[in-house]
């Protein structure tokens, strides 16, 4: 029995150690890509190029006086402070 205890114990090592080295072996296998570095642009003072215009960014909408559905959120909130009811605007 004492050599079935020291061989079972040695398999366990052994399996142990070969799980660690295999599972090591393929993290390293699979590590991620090195970033990937770019070149440095030079300025446009330095080279002698000129840079594109810049769009202008289109202007913006006006806003809606009133909303369609006709919820108003004045009257509302007038209400729930006890206001008495808001007159039209």
């Amino acid at each position: 029995m004492r050599i079935l205890r020291s061989l079972l114990g040695a398999v366990l090592v052994l399996v142990s150690t070969a799980t660690v080295a295999l599972v090591s072996a393929d993290r390293l296998a699979h590590l991620a890509p090195a970033p990937v570095v770019r070149a440095a642009q030079a300025e446009p003072s330095a080279t002698g190029s000129i840079p594109a215009p810049v769009k202008a960014p289109p202007a913006p909408k006006p806003a809606v006086p009133s909303i369609s559905n006709g919820f108003d959120t004045e009257r509302l909130h007038a209400l729930m402070r006890g206001d008495p009811i808001l007159t039209g605007r």
